[in-house]
């Protein structure tokens, strides 16, 4: 009893004395609440202070680190197993997985609209036409089961094949490959899907102003060439299974291999491995086709396909240069400070943000080293402001001729086109691709570090030169996809017939 006493007497001292403290607190705040407040405006302030010490007022007074970048070097990745085959392995244990790519350099041109419309074919039936072993419906089987991807594609200068698999099934994938490409079935099933898929894209061919407008600014600007025929759906479906055996003869096997590797794998091992790979591939004698280079019309004037819509689908376009050429690199900038630098272009300040006539417009010079490349502005505008879209455009021009970049027009533009040169080599996969292509190409190791230098060299002088020279209004086809009747005012033009876009031989 005496021990339960004394306890209950405890609780309640402990219970008195915590209520005494609490109405305490209760008091204190109630009589003298502007020292807490005091309290907490100082508290605020001092943390105001500190964080006007951290964030600049505006973005204008952002610090950034001075940029520094150095381009993966590709000789630094390659592999050469013999004259004829050369590759880039690039070691990557991030997560478990493998990108192969083969690249074949095994040029090809069609000699008429049939063989045309068999090789548009090839590339999607090598991989959906299984092989002498596998069915397509196993070979889908196959890769769905162990989650990979096969993809197969025939061009005008090389072939190619891609393959994205875990690590562990690589082997697997490797005598896949072979077995799809070598030796394909093209199984007449899945050839009748594809005949059908090719004649229904080519009878919708024409369904959007900017797909309308890509062919008439392609027919006004090129000459005809094997390299731009275009079959009809007819033609698609006469094609049989023995057309795709004869024009894939020696596909996949002619000429020299360069390949590109990234993933998880020792690297050592992998080049040990892709050497034997390789060394058992067939290899026929490489063909001596040449390729017709694509000629530009050299055209001018104003082109238009009649159609009833609202919106003036724009594209004008002159005569560039085909790389390498020293006046690529200055033209790169001129076109950037003129139209390519989104909002901080010329063109896009003048014609959307002062005068509202359009929701983007956008020029750019041609990368090319197959063919001659062309400069380019694109746009769409209200038909009513078409005619003075593109009287804006072409005194911006002038005026760009005239009186060349300021300054920070300059130093932006080369500081946007220097660093947005990591994107290029954002992942090991995409780097060993980008090395492939350039070595067919012929690109020299020091391309990428050459670029920086040839961009930063590029002066005021050069800009005028190249807008002067390049972007010449005299030297232009305007193509537009609209309505003639409401297009009268941009100037005397030429209707093109929707029907009469397709090359043919």
């Amino acid at each position: 009893m005496k021990k339960n006493s004394l306890m209950l007497l405890s609780a309640a001292f402990f219970a008195a004395c915590s209520g005494t403290k609490q109405q305490t607190a209760e008091k204190v705040s109630v009589e003298n609440p502007q020292k807490i407040s005091a309290d907490t405006s100082a508290k605020n302030s001092q943390a105001s202070i500190e964080k006007s010490a951290e964030f600049p007022a505006t973005y204008k007074d952002i610090a950034f680190p001075e940029f520094h970048y150095q381009a993966p070097y590709p000789a630094d990745s390659r592999v050469k197993f013999s004259e004829k085959i050369t590759g880039y392995v690039i070691e990557d244990r991030t997560l478990p997985l493998i990108h192969f790519n083969i690249f074949f350099d095994e040029p090809f041109v069609t000699d008429s609209i049939q063989n045309e419309a068999a090789h548009s074919l090839l590339s999607a039936m090598f991989r959906r036409g299984g092989s002498q072993k596998l069915s397509p419906q196993a070979l889908d089987d196959s890769l769905e089961f162990i989650a990979a991807t096969l993809a197969g594609s025939v061009g005008t200068f090389t072939s190619a094949i891609s393959v994205e698999c875990m690590t562990k099934d690589f082997p697997q994938m490797m005598n896949l490959t072979k077995e799809v490409f070598l030796t394909p079935a093209f199984d007449s099933s899945a050839l009748e899907i594809q005949k059908a898929n090719a004649a229904n894209a080519y009878e919708h061919r024409y369904d959007t102003p900017a797909a309308i407008l890509s062919a008439l600014d392609a027919k006004v600007n090129y000459e005809n060439n094997p390299r731009l025929w275009s079959a009809t759906a007819d033609e698609y479906r006469k094609v049989s299974r023995n057309d795709l055996l004869k024009i894939a003869q020696g596909r996949f096997r002619n000429g020299r291999i360069v390949f590109a590797i990234a993933g998880d794998f020792p690297r050592d091992s992998m080049t040990i491995e892709l050497k034997k790979y390789f060394a058992s591939w067939p290899a026929d004698n490489p063909n001596n086709i040449s390729i017709p280079p694509i000629q530009l019309s050299k055209k001018t004037g104003i082109f238009l396909v009649d159609k009833e819509i609202t919106q003036a689908n724009i594209c004008m376009s002159a005569p560039f240069v085909k790389r390498p050429h020293p006046d690529y690199y200055p033209t790169a900038v001129a076109s950037f400070i003129l139209g390519g630098g989104s909002f901080s272009s010329r063109l896009m300040a003048k014609v959307r943000s002062d005068n509202g006539l359009a929701y983007s417009i956008h020029s750019y010079a041609e990368n090319d080293y197959r063919d001659q490349g062309r400069v380019l502005i694109s746009l769409q505008t209200k038909v009513e402001s078409a005619a003075k879209a593109i009287d804006l455009i072409q005194k911006e021009i002038e005026k760009l001729a005239q009186e060349g970049p300021t300054e920070d027009e300059l130093n932006q533009a080369k500081k946007t086109l220097i660093e947005s040169l990591p994107s290029l080599f954002d992942s090991p996969a995409s780097t060993t691709v980008l090395f492939a292509r350039d070595e067919l190409l012929g690109k020299k190791d020091s391309h990428y570090i050459d670029y920086v230098k040839a961009i930063e060299a590029v002066t005021p002088e050069q800009v005028k030169q190249m807008i002067a020279k390049y972007f010449n209004k005299n030297a232009m086809t305007i193509s537009i996809v609209g309505p003639a009747e409401k297009l009268k005012d941009v100037g005397n033009f030429t209707v093109i017939p929707l029907d009469s876009l397709d090359f043919r031989k």
